[in-house]
C-alpha cells in the first residue's frame, strides 16, 4: 500500500500552496530520504531567452560548502532549479 506522502525520489512535484517554494523534490542524501524545495512562490520569473541565459550563467557558479559546484549535484537546490524552471 502507498502512503499519501511516499514520493518516488529525483521526481520533482509541486509544492503545497501553504509552501514557500514552487516545486519540490525527494532525494536521497546521507542515507536519508530529503525533501528540497527550489523556486520561491513569491518571486515572478522572466522566463525569456535573455533572462534565462543570465539566470544560467550565473547559477553555474554556486558552490556549496565543500566548494564543489552544484549545478551538477541532483541533491541541491541549484540542479533543479536549472534543469525543472530553467530547462538547462
Amino acid at each position: 500500500m502507498v502512503k499519501k506522502n511516499d514520493k518516488p525520489l529525483y521526481k520533482p512535484f509541486n509544492a503545497p500552496s501553504s509552501s514557500k517554494y514552487k516545486k519540490m523534490v525527494y532525494v536521497m542524501k546521507d542515507g536519508k530520504k530529503r525533501k528540497i524545495g527550489f523556486g520561491h512562490r513569491g518571486y515572478r520569473h522572466n522566463y525569456s531567452a535573455k533572462a534565462r541565459q543570465n539566470y544560467l550563467k550565473r547559477s553555474a557558479g554556486i558552490r556549496d560548502k565543500s566548494g564543489k559546484l552544484t549545478k551538477n549535484n541532483k541533491n541541491s537546490a541549484n540542479y533543479w532549479a536549472r534543469k525543472v524552471l530553467w530547462n538547462a
